[in-house]
């Protein structure tokens, strides 16, 4: 059975609304992998083609290989907590940390390897068949060199890319390979069955990225996805905060704070939309008004209440994280379905 050389789907000839179809069987890609490669065509690209069981069982199929674990850096803030180190905990595997571009132009690379040094020791002691852990990406002038010679030092000649839907593991493949030959886009679910890559003496498998049920790509069409993503790097959006203040990332999120004392929050979001801070008592008010305006507006927003005693970071995956300094109380509203995590992880 031939499959598409860029989403590792069967193809077809006979249903054009079809996943997988072709005008013929001797092309190598299929009219979704065609139309978003030359057109950006988004139509046909969040399916239900996958599902998570059945990437797991694709997976349990190369017990033998070093799994790649490609990681989007704004996740490795909440990975403690996170649940997706125990799916690969009976596999050898590498962790690829993703997309560090993105980062604040004031995190070095030292500084960023001194944190995540840390974070990885930890885990480590937890999850021993993490092998190794390399930076792509901004720090990537000696990747492919440190790639290899992984995993040449592990004697394995088999790597399984894996991990959560657009962390990245096709980009990662061509640029390994020096190819495009994947379909690749800044969308989730393009890739929808594996693709097997022979380069040099190496086989590597690409796989369909894993739902993540506490992502906010998960809930968003395109269009909002698109707006809301961090695709740059970014610039920190900063406030001082004296009295109760509100602060809205258009409809996805609100931030209400109470200081005991001064304090500040700093959000590290896509850079297309900026922070609308108001007053407390002026917040509900705001977002009865302009709730019909929010490019991005989502319903229902869920409530978590914390208080913060010096400094507390909070990630909420597919759409960044923010940070307070300084003794206050906090309301978080955020999308009901995602989990919003507390990160001990700093810079």
């Amino acid at each position: 059975m031939k499959k598409c050389k860029g989403c590792g789907i069967p193809l077809q000839t006979k249903d054009k609304l079809a996943l997988g179809y072709v005008v013929n069987m001797e092309q190598d890609y299929c009219q979704r992998c065609f139309r978003l490669s030359h057109y950006g065509d988004t139509t046909n690209l969040k399916s239900n083609y996958v599902t998570n069981e059945n990437i797991l069982k694709m997976y349990s199929r190369y017990k033998t290989s070093v799994f790649v674990l490609i990681i989007d850096v704004m996740d490795v803030f909440c990975l403690k907590e996170d649940d997706l180190l125990p799916i690969f905990q009976d596999y050898q595997t590498v962790l690829v940390i993703n997309k560090t571009d993105i980062l604040p132009e004031n995190i070095s690379e030292h500084r960023l390897e001194k944190t995540l040094s840390r974070l990885l020791f930890e885990l480590n002691r937890k999850y021993p068949n993490i092998k190794a852990a390399i930076m792509t990406n901004r720090f990537e002038h000696s990747f492919n060199e440190q790639f290899f010679a992984i995993l040449d030092e592990l004697g394995c000649k088999s790597a399984v890319f894996a991990g959560r839907a657009n962390a990245g593991k096709s980009t990662l493949i061509n640029k390994l390979i020096h190819s495009d030959s994947l379909t690749t886009s800044i969308y989730p679910g393009t890739t929808l069955e594996e693709v097997v890559i022979d380069y040099r003496d190496y086989t590597f498998i690409d796989t369909p990225g894993l739902v993540d049920v506490n992502n906010y790509a998960t809930y968003l069409n395109t269009e909002k996805y698109k707006l809301s993503k961090i695709d740059s790097q970014i610039k920190p959006q900063v406030f001082q905060v004296k009295d109760p203040q509100s602060y809205f990332y258009d409809g996805l999120l609100r931030v209400d704070i109470i200081p005991k004392e001064n304090c500040s929050i700093t959000f590290h979001i896509s850079n297309r939309n900026k922070i609308h801070r108001t007053r407390f008592e002026n917040a509900d008010d705001y977002y009865q008004k302009h709730y019909c305006e929010f490019i991005l507006r989502v319903k229902p927003l869920a409530l978590s209440e914390f208080s913060v005693e010096k400094e507390e970071g909070f990630v909420l995956k597919g759409l960044g994280m923010f940070r307070i300094k300084g003794s206050c109380h906090v309301a978080v509203y955020s999308l009901a379905n995602v989990k919003l995590f507390q990160s001990e992880v700093k810079f």
